[in-house]
C-alpha cells in the first residue's frame, strides 16, 4: 500500500461524495456514515449496502492511490482509531443533526476546522509550495481565480501577496477575469482557488493560460478533481466537511491556512521589501484607527 497520512483518507473519500461517478459517490457516502463498519465489512458485504458492485469498489479503491480493497480496510482502521473520528462529539459522517445540542455543534464545527489544518499539512506538498513562492517571487504578473464560496479566499490571497510587493489580479466577474488571462504570457503566475476542483469558469481559465504558457496552479481538495488536471501543479487541501449546513467553515479555513504558508514563504524570500510595504502600510491604515483613550461617534 501507498504510503498516506491515515488521517487524510476519510477527508479525500468524504470529498469523493459529491464528485465523480453516481457508484463512486454511494460507495463515499456509504464509508463515511459508517467509517468503523467499512473497516471490518467484506467487499461484497460493501458493495451490496452502497447498491454498487465489487469491481465498482475495486476501482474507487484505485482512484484514492490504494491496491485493493485491502488497503482501504487497514487505512480506515488506523484512521477511525486514531483520528478522533469515533468522537462522540463529531459525526463520523461529518453531519449535525437537529437534535444536536448547542455544545456538540460547536464541538464539532471546531474539530471540523482543526483536522482540515492539520490533515492540509500533512498532504501538501511542500516542494511544490516552494516552487509556487519561488515563481510568485519572480513573476511579472500574478492573477488569482475563484468563484462561489471560494471568492472571499482568492480576493484575499490577491490581497496579501499585493501587499508584500508582488502585482496580483483578481476578479470575481467572469468576463472581466477573462481579459485578465488573455494578457498573461510566460512571465506569469494564474493561480485557481476552488473545494470541489469543478468551478467550471475556473477550470476555463486555467486551461486558456497554460494554452498559451502561463504557470498554472491549482488549490483544491480534489486532486482527481478537473481543476486539479487543468492545472500544472496542484497544491492539495483538505477537509471532512459533507454537511451542506458547515462545509463551507472547515473547507476555508484549510484554503486559507494554503495561502497564509505561500504568502510567508514569498515574503521570506524578499524580506527586507516586504517588511517595508508592510511597515508602510501600517502607516497608512493607522490614521483611520480611533485612538484607544477615544470612543466618540461618527455623526
Amino acid at each position: 500500500m501507498a504510503d498516506m497520512p491515515t488521517g487524510s483518507l476519510l477527508e479525500r473519500v468524504g470529498s469523493l461524495r459529491g464528485d465523480g461517478p453516481p457508484s463512486a459517490r454511494r460507495i463515499a457516502a456509504t464509508i463515511t456514515d459508517r467509517p468503523l463498519w467499512a473497516a471490518s465489512c467484506g467487499i461484497v458485504e460493501l458493495a451490496r449496502t452502497s447498491q454498487t458492485s465489487v469491481g465498482s469498489v475495486n476501482r474507487f479503491c484505485r482512484s484514492l492511490g490504494l491496491q485493493g480493497y485491502k488497503d482501504l480496510r487497514v487505512a480506515l482502521a488506523q484512521g477511525v482509531g486514531g483520528d478522533g473520528v469515533d468522537n462522540a462529539a463529531v459525526d463520523p459522517s461529518g453531519d449535525i443533526h437537529p437534535a444536536t445540542s448547542a455544545q456538540e455543534t460547536v464541538a464539532i464545527i471546531a474539530a471540523a476546522s482543526q483536522q482540515a489544518i492539520s490533515h492540509t499539512v500533512d498532504v501538501l506538498d511542500l516542494a511544490a509550495l516552494d516552487d509556487l513562492a519561488e515563481r510568485l517571487d519572480r513573476a511579472r504578473l500574478v492573477q488569482v481565480v475563484a468563484y462561489g464560496g471560494s471568492a472571499h479566499v482568492g480576493t484575499y490571497l490577491a490581497s496579501q501577496l499585493t501587499g508584500i510587493g508582488v502585482v496580483c489580479l483578481s476578479d470575481s466577474d467572469v468576463n472581466t477575469a477573462a481579459s485578465y488571462a488573455a494578457t498573461l504570457g510566460a512571465d506569469d503566475v494564474l493561480i485557481a482557488v476552488s473545494h470541489s476542483g469543478r468551478a467550471r469558469h475556473a477550470v476555463d481559465l486555467v486551461r486558456a493560460a497554460t494554452a498559451q504558457g502561463t504557470h498554472t496552479v491549482a488549490i483544491t481538495s480534489s486532486g482527481s478533481s478537473p481543476l486539479a488536471e487543468a492545472a500544472q501543479e496542484c497544491l492539495a487541501t483538505t477537509a471532512r466537511t459533507v454537511s451542506a449546513r458547515y462545509r463551507g467553515t472547515a473547507g476555508r479555513h484549510a484554503q486559507l491556512f494554503v495561502t497564509d504558508a505561500l504568502t510567508v514563504r514569498v515574503a521570506q524570500r524578499r524580506h527586507a521589501r516586504a517588511q517595508s510595504l508592510l511597515d508602510r502600510a501600517g502607516e497608512i491604515t493607522a490614521a483611520y484607527q480611533m485612538p484607544a483613550d477615544r470612543r466618540t461617534r461618527s455623526s
